[in-house]
């Protein structure tokens, strides 16, 4: 899946009072560096009271139609993005399946990666402390509240009450990892039922998000190469039950430029709609020759 996200407008802000918190301004950084989406700082009782769209992850895991809902305009969403008009085309459900399964994993995997890779701080990424809001069916804009958070010792604020340090980055790098898995194993054992993917693929959808959260750090912060090693440190030896350890790699297309990628472990499965003739670049059923192929297509020289 080429783009996760639609662009949110203007520089983060924080939903409700509770702004001096210290991970407001790391929050901030990082939606000022990244244009794929929107990143906040909650305060979810503001936010009930203006009657803000924002939806909170426990509550999404806890309504047992919201991905049936959210799926359903995923296939709204892809239908008229793809299909012909004159056409009535029924999306595939492993399709929108795909979509949602990766869209919701970004919410963690992204803030936390960004969060590590530009503060050296990781957030309780528990579903209590992230929000959402969507933009048709596509993620918009991921929230947190204020609360917990591991950094360094010699993070600035590490003497905040709520403030965590750890011994070095590798404890921090498996702290981020750990929190990834624990949301997502909370998210997994409502989803799984809905769809029909087996467990490994399932997880391959965790480990690609948390590995591209990183490549997305390093992309937004100046360096992807950087944000390449943040990956190897956090994924480490893919520590059960993730799928492998980071895949980030950079391909040489026909022209010699280089580009950074990964080798995603799960599919979108855009490929399956009617009309959809290339796979995308990341896409785990081309090889290493397709994938520079597909690369050389971008902006030809």
């Amino acid at each position: 899946m080429s783009h996760v996200a639609i662009p949110g407008n203007g520089s983060a802000g924080v939903v409700g009072a509770r702004c001096a918190h210290p991970l407001a301004e790391s929050v901030a950084a990082v939606d000022r560096a990244v244009t794929l989406l929107s990143f906040r700082m909650m305060d979810t009782s503001h936010s009930q009271r203006c009657g803000a769209p924002w939806i909170r992850c426990d509550h999404a895991l806890s309504d047992p139609d919201f991905f049936a809902r959210w799926r359903a305009r995923v296939a709204q969403r892809l239908a008229e993005q793809h299909c012909p008009p004159a056409q009535t085309t029924a999306v595939p459900e492993k399709t929108t399946a795909g979509y949602v399964l990766q869209w919701y994993l970004v919410i963690p995997s992204y803030l936390g990666g960004l969060l590590f890779h530009s503060a050296r701080r990781v957030p309780s990424l528990s579903p209590r402390q992230l929000g959402f809001r969507l933009d048709s069916a596509a993620l918009r804009e991921v929230a947190l509240r204020p609360g917990r958070f591991w950094c360094l010792p010699g993070d600035r604020d590490a003497g905040h009450p709520d403030a965590v340090p750890v011994l070095d980055e590798v404890a921090l790098g498996a702290v981020l990892r750990r929190q990834v898995i624990a949301h997502a194993t909370r998210f997994l054992a409502v989803y799984s039922p809905q769809v029909r993917f087996g467990r490994r693929t399932q997880w391959a959808a965790v480990t690609d998000a948390l590995d591209r959260g990183l490549l997305l750090a390093g992309r937004s912060f100046g360096s992807p190469r950087a944000g390449a090693a943040d990956a190897r440190l956090v994924l480490a030896d893919g520590e059960k039950p993730l799928t492998s350890p980071s895949t980030i790699c950079q391909v040489t297309d026909e022209h010699g430029r280089l580009h950074w990628t990964r080798r995603r472990g799960s599919c979108c499965f855009l490929y399956a709609l009617p009309g959809v003739e290339h796979p995308c670049g990341s896409c785990p059923r081309v090889g290493d020759a397709e994938r520079a192929r597909i690369f050389g297509t971008i902006n030809p020289v």
